[in-house]
C-alpha cells in the first residue's frame, strides 16, 4: 500500500501492494510509454540491463536509476539496517542531457533518516509531500534541496530491511499514481533480492575463510597471511614467530562433561588469544584443539618471551560452565623465521615438533624449535603413524604370561598387546607409552579388552585372575569404569574371580587422585589394583600407604646396594598388608632374590614365556594336574 502524507491532511492509502512477476515487462512498457522517449531508454534496454548486472552496487545504480525515471524523480538511495541503526548506503542525484540519464552519488552523514522508520515498520510505500515541514520532514533530504520523496519498503528473505528512496526537487502535481507505484514496488523487490544474495554471498565468503565454532581465521586464511608475514619480514628485516599451541586436557573435558564444554572451552580460549596479543598478530584455530598465532615485527627476542608469557597467563584463568571451574593449560611450540630459514609448511611442521616438546615436559609452558630436535620427533610421528596402521590392519595380538604361586602353580594372566614387524621384529604395548596420546592409547586398550574377550568367551571364563596394565591418560577416561566392569561382566560371568589393573610407581604417585576416583567409580565390582615397577624412584612408600591399591609389583636386584633397597622396602609393604609379587624372574639368580623377598607371586620367563590363550589354558591345565 502506499501512504500518501500532506502537511496538515489525513494519509491517503491506496491498493494493496502487487508482486513482480511475468508482467514486469508490460508494466515498465505501459510506464515508459508517457515518458519522453528522446531522453529515456527504451524499456527492453532497462530490463536487459538489469537482468544482465551481477555485481551489485551497479545493479542497485541501474534499478535506482530505472525507478527515479518511472516517476519522474531527481534523486534514488538505498537505506538499509545496520544492526539496529538505519544508514543511507547509497543516495544520488540524476543529472540529465540530450542522450542520457545517470546517478551521481551525494554523501550523506545523517545516520537515523527521519522518515524511513514508518514505512519500514507498516511494511508500506510512503510518499511524503513535504520533506521540509511537518512530522515526517526529513532534515538530510531537505538540506539535499528536496521537497518530496517516496519510501518504498525493500525484503530480505521476505523482512523488511529498508527501503529505496526517491525524491523530488519540487513537489510533483501528484502522488505517483497505481500503475507507476507498482513499477517502483517491483524494482524494490529486485533490489531486495539483491541485497539478500549480496548478504548470502558475504556470508559464505566469510564462512569460507573463519572457523564457524571460534570465528577465528582458518587454516586457509593462515597459510595466506604467515606467507606474506614471511615476505614482509624479510623486506622488513624483523624476526616472526609462528607459535603453535595445543590445549592441555581438551579431551578429557570434552569425554567427562560433553561436546558442548568442550566447545565452550574452545570458544574461551580462543577470545583469551584473541585478547592477549598485539592488533597486528593473527590467532588462527589450525585444527581440533590446536591454534596458531603469527607475531609480526618483532624485534628483540625479549618481546617473544613477554608475549608467550601473556598469553600463557590468560589460558590459565578458571573457566565457568554450569557452575563448574574448569582449569587447562596450554602447549605452545615456537619457531623463528629468518633463524629456521624454511617455507611456510615447514615452519609449521617445526613449530608443531617444538609443541609436542613442551607436552613431554609435562605442558603448560613453551618450548622453541631447534633443529636438532627434528630426527627424533620425525622417528616419533613416524612410529605413531605405524601404530595407526597396524590398528586398522588388525595386526596388534594378545599375548599371555602366566603369574605363578609359590607352587609354581599358575595363579594368573597378564595380557598385553604385541604388533610383530614384517621383519620379525616384536613391537610391545608398553614400550609404546611415550609415543601414543589419548586418542590412540584408548583405541590401544579398547582392542585389548576385545580381543581377550574373544579369545576367552569362546572357551569360557579365564581359569585365574586377568592383568591388564593402565596408563595415566586411562585414569582420565570417565567411560573407563562402565568399559571395564561390562567387559569383566561379559568374561567372568557369575565367578568371584578379580581383575587386576597394574599402575606403574610413577603413574600412581603423579597421578594419585585420579587412580581413588577409579578405585571408587569400580568400587565392589570385582577389580584390584596393583603397582607395578616399585620403585620408579621413589623411596619412600607414602604413596603407596596412600592409595587403595591390593599389592605391589617389583623386579629383583642383582646389585647389593639395590638389594638391601628393595629388602627394606619389602619389609614395609608386607608391614602394610599389601601382597608381593615379583616380576622379571628370568634366570635363577633372580629367583633366589624374588624368594629372599619373600614375594608370594613370581612371573618371567623362569617359569613361562608369553603364550596365546590355547597355549595358556593348556598351560594351566598342565601345571594344575603335574602338581
Amino acid at each position: 500500500m502506499i501512504l500518501g502524507i500532506d502537511p496538515g491532511q489525513e494519509a491517503r492509502r491506496a491498493s494493496p501492494t502487487a508482486t513482480p512477476g511475468d508482467a514486469f515487462p508490460q508494466i515498465i512498457e505501459g510506464v515508459m510509454a508517457t515518458r519522453n522517449h528522446s531522453s529515456s531508454p527504451p524499456p527492453e534496454q532497462l530490463f536487459h540491463e538489469l537482468a544482465a548486472t551481477l555485481e551489485f552496487d551497479r545493479f542497485f545504480s541501474n534499478a535506482a536509476r530505472a525507478a527515479a525515471l518511472a516517476v519522474d524523480a531527481h534523486y534514488a538511495g538505498l537505506i538499509r539496517r545496520h544492526g539496529q541503526h538505519l544508514r543511507y548506503q547509497f543516495l544520488g542525484t540524476l543529472t540529465a542531457d540530450d542522450d542520457h540519464r545517470d546517478l551521481v552519488p551525494v554523501r550523506i552523514a545523517d545516520d537515523h533518516p527521519a522518515a524511513a522508520g514508518p514505512a519500514l515498520a507498516a511494511g508500506e510505500t510512503l510518499y511524503i509531500a513535504d520533506s521540509v515541514q511537518g512530522p515526517l520532514a526529513a532534515p538530510e533530504l531537505a538540506a539535499l534541496g528536496i521537497h518530496a520523496h517516496l519510501l518504498v519498503p525493500t525484503r530480505v528473505a521476505g523482512r523488511v530491511e529498508g527501503a529505496l528512496v526517491l525524491g523530488w526537487r519540487t513537489r510533483p502535481a501528484r502522488a505517483p499514481g497505481p500503475r507507476k507505484r507498482r513499477l517502483v514496488e517491483a524494482f524494490a523487490a529486485f533490489i531486495g533480492h539483491a541485497c539478500y544474495r549480496s548478504a548470502l554471498e558475504a556470508a559464505l565468503a566469510r564462512d569460507a575463510r573463519h572457523d564457524p565454532l571460534t570465528g577465528l581465521p582458518n587454516r586457509g586464511v593462515l597459510m595466506d597471511r604467515l606467507t606474506h608475514a614471511r615476505r614482509r619480514a624479510m623486506r622488513n628485516d624483523c624476526l616472526l614467530v609462528i607459535a603453535l599451541l595445543d590445549v592441555d586436557g581438551f579431551k578429557g573435558v570434552n569425554d567427562e562433561l560433553g561436546h558442548e564444554a568442550g566447545d565452550h572451552l574452545l570458544t574461551t580460549v580462543a577470545d583469551r588469544l584473541a585478547g592477549s596479543v598485539r592488533l597486528a598478530d593473527t590467532v588462527s584455530r589450525y585444527g581440533g584443539d590446536e591454534f596458531v598465532i603469527i607475531m609480526e615485527d618483532i624485534t628483540q627476542l625479549g618481546q617473544v618471551e613477554i608475549l608467550l608469557e601473556r598469553t600463557l597467563r590468560a589460558t590459565r584463568q578458571p573457566i565457568l560452565f554450569q557452575g563448574r571451574s574448569l582449569t587447562v593449560t596450554i602447549s605452545v611450540g615456537l619457531t623463528i623465521y629468518p633463524f629456521d630459514d624454511h617455507p611456510p609448511n615447514v615452519l609449521l611442521q617445526h613449530a608443531d615438533q617444538a609443541m609436542y616438546e613442551a607436552k613431554r615436559a609435562g605442558g603448560g609452558r613453551y618450548q622453541c624449535f631447534a633443529p636438532t630436535q627434528t630426527a627424533p620427533v620425525h622417528a616419533g610421528a613416524q612410529r605413531y603413524r605405524d601404530i595407526e596402521q597396524a590398528l586398522a590392519h588388525d595386526l596388534w595380538r594378545p599375548s599371555y604370561q602366566p603369574i605363578v604361586d609359590g607352587n609354581g602353580r599358575m595363579a594368573g594372566l597378564e595380557a598385553r598387546l604385541r604388533w610383530r614387524q614384517p621383519n620379525g621384529t616384536i613391537v610391545r604395548e608398553e614400550a609404546i607409552t611415550n609415543l601414543t596420546e589419548r586418542d590412540l592409547r584408548e583405541r590401544l586398550l579398547e582392542r585389548l579388552l576385545t580381543l581377550v574377550r574373544r579369545d576367552w568367551v569362546a572357551r569360557g571364563s579365564p581359569p585365574v585372575s586377568l592383568h591388564i596394565n593402565l596408563q595415566a591418560t586411562d585414569l582420565y577416561d570417565p567411560r573407563l569404569p562402565a568399559r571395564l566392569s561390562h567387559w569383566r561382566a561379559e568374561l567372568y560371568r557369575d565367578t568371584q574371580t578379580p581383575v587386576i589393573l597394574e599402575l606403574s610407581d610413577t603413574t600412581l604417585a603423579a597421578h594419585a587422585p585420579a587412580a581413588q576416583r577409579l578405585a571408587a567409580a569400580l568400587g565392589d565390582q570385582g577389580f584390584l589394583l596393583l603397582v607395578d615397577h616399585f620403585p620408579g624412584g621413589r623411596a619412600g612408600l607414602a604413596h603407596i600407604s596412600a592409595a587403595p591399591v591390593y599389592g605391589v609389583k617389583c623386579r629383583p636386584a642383582r646389585d647389593p646396594a639395590d638389594t638391601r633397597l628393595l629388602s627394606a622396602l619389602a619389609a614395609g609393604i608386607k608391614a602394610l598388608g599389601l601382597t608381593l609379587y615379583a616380576d622379571g624372574v628370568d634366570n635363577l639368580v633372580r629367583q633366589k632374590a624374588a624368594e629372599r623377598l619373600g614375594c608370594r607371586y613370581g612371573q618371567g620367563l623362569i617359569f613361562a614365556p608369553e603364550l596365546d590363550a590355547r597355549s595358556a589354558a593348556h598351560w594351566f591345565k598342565t601345571s594344575v594336574h603335574s602338581r
